[in-house]
Order: C-alpha cells, then sequence, then structure tokens
C-alpha cells in the first residue's frame, strides 16, 4: 500500500534533501487514506498523517532491508494508529453499531423530487456517505478497524496484513472474520444503498446532516469535487448486484482516494531538524 523506491530510501539516509522529499511525498497520501479511515476526521487524520511521516523519517536509519522500505513504512503507520494515537474527535463519542444505528432512524426526510439530479445536492449525498460509512467503522475496536481495512477495504492478503499488524496470520483471520461479520451485519439491517430493506438513504440524511453541522453546502469536509460523485442509483445498482457479504466492502470501498496537504508541514520540521547520515532528526 505504500511504495517507497529504495533509491530514495538510500539517498535520504545519506542526507540527500530531494530523496527525502520525494519519500514524505510517496508516502503521505496513502498514510492519510489509511488515517482518516481510522479516525472519521480529516483535521485528526491529518494530525496523526503528520506524526507518521515524521517516525518514518526519523527512524530511516534502524531500516534494515531497503527493498522492504514500503512495508515497513505500513507497521509503523498501524502501530501508531493502533496503540499510540490518542482518540480522535469521532472516536471518543464511543459510538456502538446499535446506537448508532438508532441515530440513523432520526431524522430522516424526503428531498425535492429534483434534488437528487442537482449537482450540488449529489454532493451532499456523497458527503452524507463518506461521513457515514466512516464514522460506522469507529464502532469497531481499533484492532478490528484496522483488521477490516486492510483485508476488505484495501485488500492486502491475509499474509501481507499480519505482516503488517505483526501478528500470526491465524490471529489476523480471526480478527477479519469478526471485524466483518459485525460490519455485513450492520449494513444489511440499516443501509439502503446496500439492502432495499433497509430505511436510511443518504438523500434522507441531507438535512438532519446539515442541521447538526455535518455536512455544508459550501464546503466539503473531505475535499470532495463537485464532478466527482456518481449518483445514488448507480452506487446502488453496482453494490446490490454483488452477493450479499461483499456488499459492505464495495461500500466502503467506493469512497474517494482521499488527498491532504501534510507533507508540506512535514517537510518544514525537518527543515528546521536536519535529518542526520543515520537517518534520525
Amino acid at each position: 500500500m505504500i511504495r517507497l523506491d529504495p533509491v530514495h530510501v538510500e539517498a535520504a539516509r545519506q542526507g540527500d534533501r530531494a530523496a527525502l522529499d520525494a519519500l514524505v511525498r510517496a508516502a503521505e497520501r496513502p498514510v492519510y487514506n489509511l488515517a482518516i479511515r481510522m479516525l472519521a476526521h480529516p483535521a485528526d487524520a491529518e494530525d496523526a498523517t503528520q506524526e507518521i511521516l515524521i517516525k518514518i523519517i526519523a527512524n530511516l536509519g534502524s531500516l534494515r532491508d531497503i527493498e522492504a522500505a514500503g512495508g515497513w513504512a505500513m507497521r509503523i503507520a498501524c502501530r501508531h494508529l493502533v496503540g499510540a494515537r490518542k482518540s480522535g474527535r469521532v472516536e471518543s463519542m464511543r459510538m456502538s453499531f446499535t446506537g448508532f444505528a438508532a441515530d440513523l432512524e432520526q431524522g430522516l426526510s424526503e428531498p425535492g423530487a429534483s434534488e437528487p439530479y442537482d449537482a450540488e445536492t449529489r454532493l451532499a449525498i456523497e458527503e452524507v456517505k463518506v461521513g457515514c460509512t466512516l464514522a460506522m467503522l469507529t464502532c469497531l475496536s481499533r484492532d478490528l478497524r484496522i483488521a477490516y481495512l486492510l483485508g476488505d477495504v484495501f485488500e492486502l492478503s491475509d499474509r501481507e496484513a499480519a505482516s503488517v499488524l505483526e501478528i500470526a496470520p491465524a490471529a489476523y483471520r480471526q480478527r477479519l472474520r469478526r471485524s466483518r461479520a459485525a460490519v455485513t451485519a450492520f449494513v444489511k439491517d440499516t443501509c439502503g444503498n446496500v439492502s432495499a430493506k433497509a430505511a436510511c438513504r443518504c438523500e434522507k440524511r441531507i438535512a438532519a446532516a446539515e442541521e447538526a453541522g455535518r455536512i455544508s453546502r459550501s464546503r466539503s469536509r473531505f475535499g470532495l469535487s463537485p464532478s466527482g460523485p456518481t449518483t445514488v442509483p448507480g452506487l446502488r445498482a453496482q453494490v446490490r448486484r454483488l452477493e450479499e457479504g461483499r456488499r459492505a466492502a464495495a461500500l466502503l470501498r467506493s469512497n474517494p482516494d482521499f488527498s491532504c496537504d501534510v507533507a508540506e508541514l512535514v517537510l518544514q520540521t525537518i527543515e528546521t531538524n536536519p535529518i542526520r547520515p543515520d537517518g534520525k532528526l
């Protein structure tokens, strides 16, 4: 998931600033995409991404196999997000699947007849979907959440994911089964994108989300583009064509590839605290 050029790694360890810049920029996006799915809040994810990138750069000197730098960086990211990172704003709400389902049942309202085809409303619908699916994952413990993300969202193999999490493959498979069962049961009962029988629909949540300040039509919290979102009927058709057990993962994988501007902050930090030849700050 994180790909770091061994040539850049070795050059950065020798103090090459351009190589260091390249490593930070190569790791920034995948780290942020993992962080935002773990923490469900853009600002928390940006803070965590900055912390992780600095850890990666500060520990380059301890890396033994530069050919495996990407996997090593992923281990640092996962270790930080699971064990070291303080609770984020969404995590602090301590939601359970039962409580979240009850919350989603409140404030459902039908949009106007023309709204689902309006570009601004499509963006609002996507904003609701992204926020909801990210918040849903925080109902899982961090250990189960990271297992689900690596296996069903980022599609690492059991062996790859177990290596990243530094656990036995059998232990990883058990965590993935538990997290997958919980997420699948929740979306099957609750999410109208997955099940026609479920009451909740993203377009029905727009008014409540606006009232609660969770979305704003003038600005996307998640950096979404007005031209990016697909139509809700199109997404539902795609998801519902899949086998029931694969629908939850497809819904979560429909979220965009998020981006941030953390690299510049990290590089400024490194500028004031130069990296030594051994890879330490």
